[in-house]
């Protein structure tokens, strides 16, 4: 016997929001170790006599990594606990932020911080895939909005904390001591509190083609193929390429540092405004496409994603090209700057949970987030640094973030249609159930 999944049963409704919270702090730890560098590069860059394709070449390596740390991550989160994986990847790899905060020079800190990010990229796929076997397709907008609300708030949090360490000459080691020390205390909460809920057994559904494509998802290339076949998932792999919106808070500091004239303390308060309104993007942006895909199933995600992207681009260009008089005003724009990028997670993300099946979501997402939007991240922030040295940060990001964002929504309608039909052929094989505590498929095991 099944039940719904958003059945509410003794101690269901707190097991999942603890379950929640220990997620978002998890996916948190990528995003935290990012706002350190970004924050704090203006000492760094002092302090080792740096200039700004180096803040490109840290991004870049903190998220190249990810592209082959991602799916191997997954791929052991696939076969043994869960939590576990999750626990190392997202805890107690932060010994390697510590030892970044020790480097002596600018090239140890890029290998040591290179191997903390590789630990970091495996925590996101592993969230996301838990967080879509505790919800049903019509609340993981929402509880996608939760779940990314809550690290935009401990990042915003952490942006004016990380910024106090200014006044210190080695401030930005104490900025990554802390970040370590922090993650280290996940991973004990993640190991001995986190349950690890899955779909219900696959044998439980009467669907001939669920044994195959549970065979495929144990073999990695099989499973790849699987993925691929997906005609919307090919064209949100295409769209996450061509997104540019991520750098624009890797390069906001310095960005307001070098272009505007603001100190470091002063630019690094920007980063809590940003955050406050991605959280209430989050949240908000959650509920409303929840509420959109229950009035048009086949094209409110789709059109969702479209308005938001068009405004980001409308919004950055007010944000980094007139050369405003107060503070006040680069504060009202990056908040709604935040408010618009936080939507756009709780968008794609269920856009993704929607056409893939169960068995291959953990790989969909490693491949999604840790490998695609992570090169594409690593490969426009050693761009905009090298861009930034050669015509400034500005003109950089106007043609990084604004144009490229701006073409983004423009070409996002090419998902109606394929969304419309592998949304209907998935919500039809794999109708939601109750999760239950149990091993998922073992991807890239041997058959």
């Amino acid at each position: 016997m099944t039940h719904s999944s958003a059945s509410v049963l003794p101690g269901h409704r707190a097991r999942r929001g603890k379950n929640l919270a220990l997620l978002t702090g998890s996916s948190a730890m990528d995003n935290a170790e990012a706002n350190v560098t970004s924050v704090l590069f203006p000492l760094m860059r002092e302090a080792l006599g740096l200039s700004n394709s180096a803040l490109g070449t840290i991004v870049a390596v903190g998220k190249a990594v990810g592209v082959f740390a991602g799916v191997p991550w997954m791929m052991l989160a696939n076969r043994y606990s869960r939590r576990t994986v999750l626990a190392i990847c997202a805890g107690f790899w932060g010994v390697w932020s510590i030892a970044a905060g020790m480097s002596a020079s600018f090239g140890q800190f890029v290998v040591l911080y290179g191997i903390a990010a590789a630990g970091f990229a495996g925590a996101g796929p592993i969230a996301l895939a838990i967080l879509s076997d505790i919800y049903p397709d019509s609340h993981r907008g929402r509880a996608t909005g939760a779940l990314y609300g809550g690290v935009a708030l401990i990042t915003g949090i952490s942006g004016p904390v990380f910024g106090q360490f200014s006044g210190f000459a080695d401030g930005w080691r104490y900025g990554f001591y802390l970040s370590g020390g922090i993650t280290l205390v996940l991973g004990v909460l993640i190991l001995f509190c986190l349950d690890d809920p899955v779909s219900r057994s696959r044998r439980d559904v009467d669907v001939p083609s669920i044994d195959r494509i549970e065979d495929k998802a144990r073999n990695l290339r099989a499973g790849l193929r699987e993925l691929l076949a997906i005609r919307t998932y090919r064209y949100l792999l295409v769209q996450r390429v061509f997104s540019g919106q991520n750098i624009i808070m890797s390069f906001a500091t310095t960005f307001m540092v070098t272009e505007r004239g603001l100190s470091t303390a002063t630019a690094a308060a920007i980063v809590l405004p940003f955050a406050l309104g991605y959280m209430a993007g989050t949240f908000t942006g959650g509920r409303v496409n929840d509420l959109w895909h229950r009035h048009r199933p086949r094209t409110g995600r789709v059109a969702m994603l479209q308005v938001v992207q068009l405004a980001f681009a409308a919004v950055a260009f007010a944000a980094i090209q007139p050369v405003w008089s107060h503070t006040g005003i680069y504060v009202l724009l990056f908040t709604v700057l935040g408010f618009l990028q936080g939507q756009v997670p709780v968008t794609n993300r269920p856009l993704i949970m929607a056409v893939v099946p169960p068995p291959l979501r953990g790989l969909a997402f490693a491949v999604s987030v840790s490998t695609v939007e992570a090169l594409a991240y690593a490969g426009y922030a050693l761009l905009a640094g090298f861009l930034g040295d050669a015509i400034g940060l500005q003109a950089t990001l106007l043609l990084i973030t604004v144009g490229l964002t701006a073409a983004n929504g423009v070409c996002s309608a090419a998902l109606y249609r394929p969304y419309a039909h592998d949304s209907a052929v998935i919500a039809a094989r794999w109708p939601d159930a109750s999760p239950v505590v149990s091993k998922p498929p073992v991807v890239g095991a041997p058959e």
